[in-house]
């Protein structure tokens, strides 16, 4: 029998905007028909969460199953980082097993794209600057081309959108109609930034829509497994670059029609990572997992042999735009922070942020004092009864006890995976100074 193609398309810093994702954490009044009709033929993971909130350490994650730690991408391939060639990536494992494969448009793990195991590679970012409109011929005429192969093809679709800046990846939608987050503040710029993030939510969602509209006109729907997921967190105010939940949960929509696995409209709440989305795929074409990697297999969940999968989720940040090494874990009741780096501020915003959102120039600028306030070394948060995370229960008496074990269960995991952090400061590839 032979095995599904596989459709990987990774969007950027989208985290769960998709209205089929609706909820009080991250309310949303998106029309995406296409990635709701995804879902609703395939499955939807509610508490997917990624390994860091940031572009390049997070899908260097999904590519090797393997923390950014461990695999040594611990900042951005643009400011000097690369994934070392010694890891194998899901393009690898998947030669190894039969597959052709190919990369169309953005990734963000390795300064030469040659080493990261396809098969072809798709025009530079200087040539269309991997935006959808501009990808949508060699997208399209892909599927036209390999319908007859006589090998599975594996192909990983990158898109700019929705990156900053919002305003040139999409029709903004009416201020007045979007939803405001419960952790941004409503006022017009976040309106703004959000009716323009909405239209680049928008031109993904198009994109998706022709992409299922070949895949059915060269008959290849039925037998591919279509994954759509993104990197982290949208690129707002906490929420990329920071531990919180609107930064690390990020969307995991799968479908394949022809099986049961992957069809029926079926909704998971149980916690997974993206370190699991590689042995995932190779459990399901009837491939070994490997030993050597942090991910586990979440296919019996998928079977419904399991209703529970990950009792704790753990999450890093060492470098962006600066250097701000955190660790973090999460259960289904509390998330523990701990930061390495003393801050002045609440709101350490990434650039792109600070200089590209009017409401992250608004609170530079305009709410300075309002939070100016030191960052603590450890945060605890109760998720139950506060989600938004607005809350530091870590030095509350009534809680001492669930602090002690977070703190012993982040500190164990860093040493089970040779976190350097354990050592003293990551240095960075480039000697950019701390």
């Amino acid at each position: 029998m032979k095995k599904p193609n596989i459709i990987l398309f990774i969007t950027h810093d989208q985290g769960q905007l998709i209205g089929c994702y609706n909820s009080y954490q991250m309310p949303n009044s998106l029309k995406t028909p296409n990635l709701n009709r995804l879902a609703e033929n395939g499955v939807r993971f509610t508490n997917h969460f990624c390994t860091a909130p940031q572009c390049s350490p997070s899908r260097g994650s999904i590519q090797t199953s393997l923390y950014p730690h461990q695999n040594g991408l611990m900042g951005l391939v643009n400011r000097g980082w690369t994934l070392p060639k010694h890891n194998k990536t899901l393009a690898m494992y998947l030669k190894e097993n039969g597959y052709t494969t190919h990369l169309i448009g953005l990734q963000h793990e390795s300064k030469r794209r040659a080493t990261l195991g396809y098969d072809t590679r798709s025009k530079t970012d200087a040539d269309f600057n991997y935006l959808c409109n501009n990808m949508e011929e060699e997208i399209i005429n892909f599927f036209s081309e390999h319908k007859d192969d006589d090998m599975p093809f594996y192909v990983c679709i990158g898109t700019f959108e929705v990156h900053i800046p919002f305003k040139n990846l999409g029709v903004p939608v009416d201020p007045n109609t979007v939803k405001i987050p419960p952790f941004l503040i409503d006022n017009s710029k976040s309106r703004k930034d959000l009716s323009e993030l909405y239209g680049a939510v928008h031109t993904v969602d198009e994109m998706i829509g022709k992409i299922i509209k070949s895949l059915e006109s060269n008959g290849l729907l039925e037998e591919t497994l279509f994954i759509f997921t993104t990197d982290h967190g949208i690129a707002l105010p906490r929420a990329k670059c920071t531990m919180s939940d609107p930064g690390i949960k990020t969307a995991l929509i799968m479908s394949q029609t022809s099986s049961n696995l992957f069809n029926q409209g079926r909704v998971f709440d149980c916690m997974v990572s993206n370190i699991d989305l590689l042995p995932t795929i190779l459990e399901h074409i009837g491939s070994e997992i490997p030993k050597n990697i942090e991910g586990r297999s979440f296919l019996l969940v998928l079977k419904g042999k399991k209703t529970t999968f990950r009792k704790k989720i753990f999450t890093e940040k060492s470098w962006h735009d600066k250097y701000d090494p955190i660790r973090a874990i999460r259960t289904e009741k509390f998330k523990y922070i701990k930061n390495y780096e003393k801050i002045e501020t609440q709101y350490l915003l990434p650039l792109d942020i600070s200089l590209s959102t009017r409401i992250g120039r608004f609170i530079q600028k305009r709410m300075k004092d309002t939070f100016e306030i030191p960052r603590a070394e450890e945060e605890l948060y109760d998720l139950e009864n506060d989600p938004n995370e607005l809350t530091n229960l870590i030095s509350d008496p009534a809680y001492y006890k669930t602090v002690s074990e977070m703190r012993t269960k982040l500190n164990d995991w860093m040493e089970r995976t040779n976190d350097p952090l354990l050592k003293g400061k990551i240095p960075h590839p480039r000697g950019q100074k701390y």
